[in-house]
């Protein structure tokens, strides 16, 4: 490629946002960003739900090449976070590089320009040398089908899209779902609502957050001593990286697997002890003990979510729903709640990558047919017959364990590699090949069939066919050494 590319990176949460300041830094390509609603910030523009928290430590939470001295606590609210990306887009003047409310319905490669064509929910068509996706795994809500569910007369709403004008003092409140994001604003409900039932499918394991405000003389550390910071955010990462031990069994010993625990600080241990340290009614212990591996499914961190719901004005329902009336929600042994307001806690369609957008490749390659049996991208990021086609926190890039910051900025560097090369190669394109595919794939096979992940439950990990489409299956220092050195044999230039 002799000319500088045209760029455009879709999405300005955390990967759209370090993308777009990465490619800047490196003077690479005519950089713009399209995004759908009319503010930066991805999922901490949107998720506004009372309690929402970031439930990894600030300092690590946060970009290497960004980092801030004065994070108020150790876990930040939500409300500190989006301050944080504004801030960078601000800073970077990223705005002005941004075309927002714009929504894009379709993607299309034209062959014979070697170009791609982005098709506006607007109608129009925007064209582009490269296309960097930053759409991330957490955008679209995720509402089961119960049956009835557009009867009830209440008011209805999903965590995602909080309803702000709502005040749920003295209303029945029903949550349907208790993953992270309904353990974060469970007991913040609890404290207002006359009644809340929670509807929960199975429990969670819980790990306490010891979450504190960082006192005057550490902020003064953090701020003049940078190397501290360095330290200290050093500390936090390998302290998580750690945890791993206990999500891969690695085909260990039994005594090897002891020693591990003990060095991953007996996750497994703190969240036994949590529990009993916080449930002691028998019946509350029957219906809140969790009863598969731990990490099987995401953990939740919390110092309140037993206590809210132990409170003498919540219930916990673990009946089946059976269906959605006009005024409440009846179980599967005939049970009927009256409720006025219904908030969805489950989640999203973490497993639906690029949706709802269609995309078309080279040769009009559709990539829902591709990707029929499940989600698969080389280390994440790219994909044969997608020629200059790049993604953020692609599939099996997810973590159970530490901060996805950590694992984008590996994605920026190898993107940001890839691109020099191409500009260096003077072809016009890059597409990945087959065979650098299959390698990728057998290596995912071998490390996932070990993983916890793999056992039998249920998690938003896995597709509706059982694969697993989210984890990355290691430490995040091996996905940062695969990442670390662009290999050009791996991918065909034109």
């Amino acid at each position: 490629m002799t000319k500088q590319p045209h760029i455009t990176i879709i999405g300005t949460g955390f990967g759209g946002l370090g993308m777009a300041i990465r490619l800047l830094h490196a003077k690479i390509g005519d950089v713009h960003l399209v995004e759908k609603a009319a503010d930066v910030g991805g999922t901490w523009r949107d998720n506004k739900y009372p309690g929402c928290a970031c439930d990894v430590p600030s300092h690590l939470y946060s970009f290497s090449f960004e980092t801030r001295a004065d994070w108020s606590r150790t876990f930040p609210a939500r409300d500190e976070v989006f301050a944080y990306m504004r801030g960078l887009a601000d800073k970077y003047q990223l705005r002005a590089r941004t075309r927002f409310n714009c929504a894009i319905a379709s993607i299309s490669y034209d062959d014979s320009r070697q170009k791609w064509h982005l098709h506006t929910q607007g109608g129009e068509v925007l064209e582009t040398d490269i296309v960097i996706t930053a759409t991330g795994q957490l955008n679209v809500p995720k509402v089961p089908h119960i049956k009835g569910q557009n009867k009830f007369k209440g008011r209805v709403f999903h965590s995602a899209q909080w309803d702000d004008t709502l005040a749920l003092a003295g209303k029945r409140v029903g949550v349907i779902g208790n993953g992270p994001s309904a353990a974060q604003f469970i007991p913040e409900v609890a404290k207002e609502a006359a009644h809340l039932t929670v509807y929960q499918r199975s429990p969670c394991h819980v790990v306490p957050r010891n979450d504190t405000a960082y006192s005057g003389f550490r902020k003064f550390l953090f701020k003049y001593l940078p190397f501290y910071r360095r330290y200290y955010r050093g500390l936090i990462y390998w302290g998580l990286e750690s945890t791993f031990y206990a999500f891969n069994s690695f085909g260990r010993t039994k005594i090897l697997t002891r020693l591990l625990h003990r060095a991953s600080g007996g996750l497994a241990k703190r969240a036994q002890d949590h529990f009993e340290a916080q449930v002691q009614d028998p019946l509350m212990r029957d219906v809140l003990r969790a009863d598969y591996a731990l990490g099987c499914k995401r953990m939740v961190i919390s110092d309140d979510y037993y206590p809210a719901l132990q409170q003498s004005n919540v219930a916990v329902e673990t009946n089946p729903i059976a269906a959605i009336t006009q005024d409440g929600i009846t179980t599967k042994d005939g049970k009927s709640q009256p409720l006025d307001v219904i908030i969805y806690g489950t989640g999203f369609a973490s497993t639906d990558f690029l949706s709802p957008m269609q995309i078309s490749g080279a040769g009009g390659c559709d990539l829902n047919t591709a990707w029929r049996e499940g989600a698969e991208a080389y280390l994440g990021i790219t994909m044969p017959q997608f020629p200059n086609f790049f993604m953020l926190y692609g599939p099996n890039t997810n973590l159970g364990h530490n901060s996805i910051i950590f694992m984008l900025e590996c994605q920026f560097d190898y993107i940001t590699r890839a691109l020099r090369h191409l500009k260096k190669s003077r072809a016009a394109t890059m597409t990945l090949e087959e065979a650098s595919m299959n390698r990728f794939m057998d290596f995912l096979k071998a490390r996932l069939t070990s993983s916890v992940w793999a056992r039998e439950c249920d998690s938003w990990y896995k597709n509706e066919a059982g694969r697993i489409t989210n984890n990355w299956p290691d430490f995040t220092y091996i996905y940062q050494q695969a990442t670390k050195d662009f290999n050009p044999s791996d991918y065909k230039f034109k």
